[in-house]
C-alpha cells in the first residue's frame, strides 16, 4: 500500500519506518515545520508537505498514518476523513477528548477506517491474561497496575518533538503523552461501564518544569475493578528505555511484568499450578505487529478493536485525572505548573 504520514511528531518517524519494513511505500510526507518535514521527505526520499490536505491531494495514499502536536491531530484525521482516506492514529490523540469528539463522530458517520497504533494490544502479557479469562482460570481482576516511566523530558528539547514540554500546545507531560498506553489496557479488561477517577497526582517535583514529570491516576471500574495508572518522566537517562511495569491481580491467578538481571522483559504468571514464567516481547516487536495488524485489517476490510472511539474513551480518562488533580490543592505541583490549551 502507498502510506502518508502526517507529521514527524512523536512517533511518526519512526512508524512510517516500521510501515516501510513491512513492505509498504511511503509515497509522501507532511509537517508543518520545515525541519522536521525535510527530515521526513530526506529519510523516506519522497516529497513534503506543509498541510495534511496538500499532502493528501497530492499523493492519494491507500492510508495515512496521522500524528502530530496534540492540538493538531484532530485537524490531521479531518483532513483524511474529508477525503475518506483510512487512517492509522498515533499517540497522542489530541490534548483532550472534547478537540477529538466531533472528528470521531465524523469518521464513524463517513465509514472511514481508523486503528490506533498502541502496542501494548499486541504484548504478551495481554495475550496472557486473555487467556487466562479463556480457560476461566483468572476470575475477576481486582487489581490492574501500570507504569510507564521514560527518561527525562529534557530528551525531547533538542529534537522536532520539544513541544511536548510546552503544554499549552501538549496539555500537559507524562500523563498528556504517555498515559493512553496504560489506561487502553485498564479499559481492555474494565469492560464498557463508567470509569470514576478517584484519585490523582500531577508532580514536577523532580525537573521542576512547567510539565508534570509523575502522575499517578487511581481508577475504579463499574464491574470492580481498581486501576492505578502511573507516567513519568523520571527514569534515569543512559540506563535503559525506562522502567515498564504491569500487574494483574485476579481471585484466581495473578499476572505480572518485570525485568531480568539482564534488563530482559518477562512475566511472571502466578496460577494453581505455581509460578510460570514467559519473555515478553520488545517494544520494536510490538509496534511492529500492532501496525502490520491494523494494515492487514485495513486490506481485509475488517474492522479494528482499537478504533478512533477507543481513543476518545482514553482522553475521557486521561482528562478525568487532569482535572481532578488540578482541582485539588495538594494533588498537582509543588512547582507551577503550565495552563493546558483551551478546550473547544
Amino acid at each position: 500500500m502507498r502510506i502518508a504520514i502526517l507529521s514527524y511528531s512523536h512517533h511518526g518517524r519512526g512508524i512510517g519506518g516500521v510501515v516501510r519494513d513491512l513492505g509498504h511505500e511511503i509515497a509522501g510526507v507532511m509537517d508543518p515545520e520545515e525541519g522536521p518535514r525535510r527530515q521526513l521527505a530526506e529519510y523516506f526520499d519522497c516529497v513534503g508537505y506543509a498541510t495534511a490536505g496538500a499532502c493528501l491531494d497530492a499523493v492519494q495514499p491507500d492510508a495515512a498514518l496521522v500524528a502530530g502536536k496534540h492540538v493538531e491531530m484532530p485537524d490531521h484525521i479531518m483532513a483524511c476523513v474529508e477525503r475518506r482516506i483510512p487512517y492509522l492514529l498515533d499517540k497522542p490523540f489530541a490534548d483532550c477528548a472534547d478537540r477529538l469528539r466531533p472528528v470521531a463522530e465524523a469518521s464513524h458517520k463517513h465509514d472511514v477506517f481508523s486503528a490506533l497504533t498502541l502496542p501494548n494490544r499486541q504484548s504478551r502479557i495481554v495475550a496472557t491474561i486473555e487467556e487466562l479469562i479463556a480457560r476461566d482460570e483468572l476470575g475477576e481482576i481486582s487489581l490492574y497496575g501500570s507504569r510507564l516511566n521514560n527518561g527525562p523530558p529534557s530528551r525531547y528539547d533538542p529534537t522536532p518533538s520539544y513541544w511536548h514540554n510546552d503544554p499549552g500546545i501538549s496539555g500537559g507531560g507524562c500523563w498528556a503523552t504517555e498515559a493512553s498506553h496504560g489506561i487502553d489496557t485498564f479499559l481492555q479488561f474494565a469492560g464498557p461501564g463508567q470509569v470514576t477517577v478517584v484519585g490523582a497526582v500531577l508532580s514536577n517535583a523532580l525537573h521542576q518544569r512547567e510539565v508534570e514529570d509523575i502522575a499517578i491516576g487511581l481508577l475504579r471500574g463499574e464491574n470492580g475493578i481498581t486501576g492505578v495508572v502511573e507516567s513519568g518522566y523520571c527514569y534515569p537517562a543512559g540506563v535503559r528505555g525506562g522502567d515498564h511495569f504491569f500487574r494483574f491481580v485476579g481471585t484466581r491467578a495473578s499476572v505480572f511484568a518485570l525485568y531480568g538481571q539482564q534488563g530482559e522483559p518477562l512475566i511472571e504468571v502466578h496460577t494453581a499450578a505455581g509460578v510460570a514464567i514467559r519473555e515478553e516481547l520488545s517494544h520494536g516487536e510490538r509496534m511492529q505487529r500492532v501496525v502490520a495488524a491494523a494494515l492487514e485489517a485495513l486490506e481485509k476490510r475488517a474492522d479494528f478493536a482499537a478504533d478512533i472511539w477507543q481513543a476518545v474513551r482514553i482522553l475521557e480518562v486521561q482528562d478525568a485525572v487532569f482535572e481532578f488533580a488540578r482541582t485539588h490543592h495538594h494533588a498537582a505541583g509543588p512547582y507551577p505548573l503550565g495552563a493546558p490549551p483551551a478546550k473547544p
